[in-house]
């Protein structure tokens, strides 16, 4: 936590210096960053996903964001989002996984906005999203290209955190073991329909959630969650 807030501090240095500030990102970058021995149900999350062309960020575009607040360990609903991401870039083989077409894209938010209306939503919660390098690189790349300065928040992965349970449990992870579905059934959680940004947001959400709830004792903290 110590190197994260280093590197806090430094990305709000460099968008002081941005000619254009936004006051979306200025807040976000002022926000506190989280007390790791807060109970995870007292701290405020953001269940986020991306769908991409593809998964190299360097290469590939975001053509869709979702996402749901959990407040006081429940989802809010009222919070939830979805926005298509008008990149000008073609969607190519991966409209074969999201079903996200050239022409849905049209009508969808600039890139720019979509990362603004984030930041607005992230103010004073934590990202949770399922196999944190994907999501992590996008973001990285699209904030600094945008706005100057990289992704910076910490982030709860639910993919880690199922693999770390069941490393302890000294459990055999078999191949797709740690997909966002396959974990969610261990959990007795219902199936959804798979790459949809929103969908799988709320997915994640049920899922952190879940695995807060079968952590054992009172919970984990929030620096159990990251």
């Amino acid at each position: 936590m110590i190197l994260q807030r280093l590197r806090h501090n430094a990305a709000r240095k460099r968008y002081a210096r941005h000619p254009y500030r936004e006051p979306s990102l200025d807040a976000l970058l002022e926000s506190s960053l989280p007390h790791s021995n807060q109970h995870w149900s007292a701290q405020s999350w953001l269940a986020l996903d991306l769908e991409t062309t593809g998964l190299e960020p360097l290469h590939g575009y975001i053509v869709s964001m979702g996402w749901v607040a959990i407040e006081r360990g429940s989802i809010k609903l009222d919070t939830a989002r979805h926005l298509l991401i008008d990149s000008r870039n073609l969607v190519g083989n991966s409209a074969t996984i999201h079903q996200i077409r050239d022409t849905d894209l049209e009508h969808g938010v600039e890139l720019g906005s979509a990362l603004l209306a984030l930041a607005q939503a992230l103010i004073n919660r934590i990202p949770v999203v399922h196999h944190r390098p994907l999501d992590e690189g996008f973001l990285r790349v699209a904030y600094q290209e945008q706005f100057g300065f990289p992704w910076i928040l910490p982030m709860a992965d639910t993919l880690a955190l199922e693999r770390r349970r069941l490393s302890r449990r000294q459990e055999g992870i078999r191949k797709g073991a740690l997909r966002l579905t396959e974990c969610r059934r261990r959990y007795n959680l219902p199936d959804y329909p798979v790459h949809n940004a929103l969908t799988d947001a709320i997915s994640c959400a049920e899922l952190f959630m879940a695995w807060a709830r079968h952590f054992g004792g009172r919970g984990p903290k929030v620096g159990d969650c990251l």
